[in-house]
């Protein structure tokens, strides 16, 4: 028994001072991130050594390209003129031909959010058009109801009158009767067929929304792929 105790005091002792390596390692390879945002300076001339005339053009300023050239010690430089017409030299490697990704971004969840909207928009029309096609549809069949009942009144009258006089008028109202609802009819029936026809139309364009959104979305990651592999070759 004491030899025992003796024995697993040390061991003990190594188990707690493991963990604590662990813990503190653990600690120590806390993962970090570089800031996005970068500010470029802007020089009064083609090289390090002329002074700063703008400290803080940021990541995503539009410039309008004046000329390029290379310094002494061959870094590349291009002179620009800001938005605010503001002339000056910063070095190429700080301009891109597109948009950053940061832009890119913003631009597509605008995008996003506008889809969204006309997705809200298309479901409730879809519901008004629903709701409205089921309205004719009842009431092309309330009209198919009445129709049979003057063609049935109609034949009772012809069969049982006999007035020709009073049968034939009987006929002329019965027949405008029925020329007024069939007309009503074709009516609702040619409105009923637009609003399936503008029903699909909607639902095909928002089919076309949800994929251009897809494919730009795929362009921007792939963007972002290609740049950030640049960069760890650069």
């Amino acid at each position: 028994m004491i030899n025992s105790n003796r024995t697993s005091t040390p061991l003990l002792a190594m188990l707690l001072c493991v963990m604590s390596c662990v813990f503190a390692a653990h600690s120590a390879a806390q993962q970090l991130y570089i800031a996005d945002e970068l500010r470029v300076p802007l020089r009064s001339g083609m090289g390090g050594q002329y002074r700063i005339i703008h400290r803080g053009l940021v990541s995503g300023t539009q410039l309008q390209q004046l000329q390029t050239g290379t310094d002494d010690s061959g870094v590349e430089w291009t002179q620009v003129r800001t938005p605010e017409g503001q002339e000056g030299w910063l070095r190429s490697q700080y301009l891109l031909n597109e948009p950053t990704a940061a832009i890119k971004l913003a631009r597509l969840e605008e995008k996003m959010s506008q889809l969204d909207g006309d997705q809200s928009q298309l479901l409730q029309t879809n519901d008004q058009l629903s709701e409205d096609k089921a309205r004719l549809e009842g009431s092309v069949e309330d009209l198919q109801t009445q129709l049979q009942q003057v063609q049935s009144e109609y034949a009772n009258l012809k069969k049982l009158s006999a007035n020709a006089i009073t049968l034939n008028q009987r006929h002329k109202e019965l027949n405008e009767n029925y020329q007024l609802l069939q007309t009503r009819a074709e009516v609702l029936k040619a409105d009923n067929e637009r609003l399936q026809t503008g029903q699909r139309y909607r639902e095909w364009l928002f089919g076309a929304g949800i994929l251009i959104t897809g494919i730009i979305l795929s362009l921007i990651l792939q963007s972002m792929g290609r740049r950030k592999r640049r960069s760890e070759w650069g």
